[in-house]
């Protein structure tokens, strides 16, 4: 491959290889057309041998489906896609530094102001993928790529799950790395963005101790660890690692993904006040790094990051600051440091924040929740309803307030709709007809629909077979009729989890739980919603709501 070109590129050099192909470093030959893309690119190159394969196909195209839809500093930039004969690639962005598996092997692990750095970079890429949509669902430390200036940028979004793009995600498949898989995942249940969350925690956590949280025999046995065994905190095997670091990094390793932060903003905000509690603390100091030192003995190994002074240090540097307070003090400072006013004003704080955090009633619930729905923002909507209507919903059931919360809960799902009805008319926009039909048959084959799928394929055989440009999808779908028929019993199966959801959910209504019945139900609700093969599950779910 060295040598050849692709498109308008010219590969220089391999980078690395994968599970659908190979990464070569390259640059746009002489006689490219004039373009703002760079003088280099990183090129993805799908195998040949995976090309003829409509589910590797896919899965590539789902990529760069991913990437395109992504424009953070955080994560590396796609510049285009294209075909050569049936070598599939697409350019994106090449970070030129190492990716942090390459980081643990050189140094064993890395220094914990390191990891919250990087960390708080990740969590910017992750809201901006999981607020498009996006579940990058194979998080792990090869997929981090980090700079000379110490920029990290997130990669390999090859097996991503894009929310309005069910057909790419097989039903019940494992799909991940066994090491960082959560434990729904493991269980071949669908990945969401706490998945995500569970995944990064494994990474901080290897990161941090050198060691990935769980270790095993087998594929098997890791995902058995992963649902149901626990792990040692990262503090029992690094203790120079801080409490409350430690503490996060357990919360995100949590089996049930509820116990888990709500989403990567709230988890920002968490390493955030870390970062600033220790950046008000310490003091950086400039050292040398003795030859051989590990990043984890030196944060001054990584630029931009400089190593934390010790206890003894800042010990010895509180101890002076507080006896030049002492003697510099004037009148005003001496009568406040007095232990009685020191008490009254300790007791005076704690007056303050039991009032700012106690506990707000319903009126107040509703009140500020209906304030932020007032907003023209759809980001206030979104936390009016997180912090405010949903726990007056949940623990109010009876609330005077449920039309309007029923209201405001309409208005947020009718936006959110209508993005994604504006998502959906700009892909479909970018799709040739004979693709759009293919894809079409894909979604009714996953809804069970075999026959309409086979009637659509067949037609876009015989409307496309001999239209320029046409003739990859028509391959796909010539593919997909000699493909066996999904049989009856493993559409039966398909809604077996279904009924036995509504069937717990009836219990608990029945039960006096109602609450815990409607979580159910708006789950059901909102997955099935759309797809026309469940509309007697919906019905029979709706039934059960109404009475």
């Amino acid at each position: 491959m060295l040598g050849d070109r692709l498109g308008d590129w010219i590969i220089d050099k391999e980078l690395g290889r994968g599970g659908m192909g190979h990464v070569y470093l390259a640059h746009l030959a002489d006689d490219a057309p004039p373009s703002n893309l760079p003088r280099r690119a990183a090129l993805k190159v799908m195998a040949p041998e995976l090309a003829v394969e409509v589910g590797f196909l896919r899965r590539f195209q789902s990529e760069i489906k991913a990437l395109a839809e992504l424009s953070h500093p955080n994560i590396v930039r796609l510049y285009e896609s294209g075909a050569d004969g049936n070598r599939y690639y697409y350019a994106m962005e090449y970070v030129e530094g190492s990716n942090y598996e390459e980081l643990l092997s050189d140094y064993g692990r890395i220094a914990w102001s390191e990891v919250l750095d990087m960390a708080l970079q990740i969590c910017s890429a992750l809201k901006h993928a999981h607020d498009r949509g996006i579940i990058h669902r194979d998080l792990k430390p090869p997929n981090l790529l980090r700079d000379r200036t110490g920029q990290v940028k997130l990669t390999d979004f090859g097996i991503a799950r894009v929310f309005a793009d069910p057909h790419l995600t097989k039903t019940g498949g494992v799909v991940g790395t066994p090491e960082f898989l959560s434990p729904e995942q493991a269980m071949g249940k669908p990945a969401t963005k706490r998945s995500d969350l569970y995944s990064f925690g494994a990474v901080l956590y290897t990161l941090l101790t050198g060691r990935t949280p769980f270790q095993g025999k087998s594929v098997l046995d890791l995902l058995h660890k992963h649902r149901y065994a626990q792990f040692d905190a990262p503090r029992t095997i690094v203790p120079d690692i801080p409490l409350d670091l430690d503490e996060i990094v357990c919360q995100l390793l949590a089996k049930d993904p509820a116990d888990r932060p709500g989403d990567a903003m709230a988890l920002h905000k968490q390493l955030d006040r870390i970062r600033r509690k220790y950046d008000r603390k310490n003091q950086a100091t400039e050292v040398e790094i003795p030859a051989g030192a590990t990043m984890a003995d030196n944060a001054a190994a990584i630029p931009g990051r400089a190593r934390e002074p010790g206890p003894a240090t800042l010990m010895s540097k509180l101890m002076r600051q507080e006896l030049e307070r002492h003697k510099s003090g004037g009148p005003i400072f001496r009568a406040i440091n007095r232990p009685w006013v020191l008490l009254g004003l300790l007791a005076a704080t704690g007056c303050v924040l039991t009032w700012a955090f106690w506990p707000l009633n319903q009126d107040a619930l509703f009140r500020e929740g209906a304030a932020l729905m007032a907003s023209k923002e759809p980001t206030d909507w979104d936390r009016a309803w997180r912090d405010y209507l949903k726990p007056l919903q949940d623990k109010y059931p009876n609330s005077p307030y449920r039309d309007q919360i029923d209201e405001f809960d309409q208005k947020i799902k009718d936006y959110n709709a209508q993005i994604e009805a504006k998502r959906r008319a700009r892909t479909a926009a970018a799709l040739s007809e004979a693709q759009w039909f293919y894809q079409e048959g894909v979604r009714l084959r996953q809804r069970g629909d075999e026959d309409g799928a086979l009637r659509l394929w067949h037609n876009v055989v015989r409307s496309f077979g001999d239209v320029d440009g046409e003739r990859k999808w028509v391959d796909l779908a010539q593919a997909e009729l000699k493909a066996p028929r999904t049989h009856p019993v493993a559409a039966e199966r398909r809604w077996s989890a279904v009924r036995a959801a509504l069937q717990l959910a009836r219990k608990l209504r029945d039960d006096g739980r109602r609450a815990e019945a409607e979580e159910i139900w708006n789950g059901l609700e909102e997955l099935y919603r759309e797809d026309t093969s469940a509309a007697e599950i919906v019905k029979e779910l709706r039934k059960d709501r109404g009475s």
